[in-house]
């Protein structure tokens, strides 16, 4: 009787780390200078603002993550973007992608460089290494996200657009990266 009740105990203490493993706090991930230019950098972690399920035979992980990047001594940071495409895409050098907020305005940002998706690219971890991703650098500004609520993204590509959703608890991840990487 004592060994079934210790037995329970260490399934829910399994099933628990199991799944708090993909809980994570947004945080400063990259916090160095460079000890012979004194150059910093400074980058919050990779958060999944949106997921797709993964379906065989159907649309598989359009997964995309996000963190806030800063260099120097600036406190207008950049955004790097990690698209799981599962698609060959391309996007051009000054492509648009749009966030747009919970008042419905848009909030436009441009790609840094010209970029095609490859195997493994868009990715943050393993899952997804095998998929086509591509890796985004955004500018602009980026302020809004102190205050406001993204409720939908679209980012355009050489063939067209493709939108998507944000859940409210990725929204709020959103505006917690921006507020750590400005403090």
């Amino acid at each position: 009787m004592q060994q079934e009740m210790i037995m329970k105990q260490n399934i829910i203490l399994l099933l628990l780390l199991i799944f708090s493993i993909g809980i994570q706090a947004q945080s400063i991930k990259v916090d160095k200078q460079d000890k012979f230019t004194g150059f910093k950098e400074k980058r919050t972690s990779f958060e999944k603002i949106v997921s797709d399920p993964l379906i065989m035979g159907g649309q598989m992980g359009r997964n995309i993550w996000v963190a806030f990047q800063t260099f120097g001594d600036s406190k207008v940071p950049i955004m790097i973007m990690k698209w799981c495409t599962n698609e060959v895409r391309a996007i051009d050098e000054g492509e648009t992608v749009i966030f747009l907020d919970e008042d419905g305005k848009a909030h436009p940002y441009n790609n840094s460089q010209y970029t095609i998706s490859s195997r493994g690219e868009g990715t943050v971890g393993a899952l997804g290494m095998d998929l086509q991703g591509v890796n985004l650098i955004l500018t602009g500004d980026f302020s809004v996200f102190k205050d406001k609520k993204m409720t939908d993204l679209r980012i355009y590509t050489t063939d067209g657009y493709i939108d998507f959703k944000i859940k409210k608890s990725n929204a709020t991840k959103l505006n917690k990266m921006y507020k750590l990487i400005t403090q």
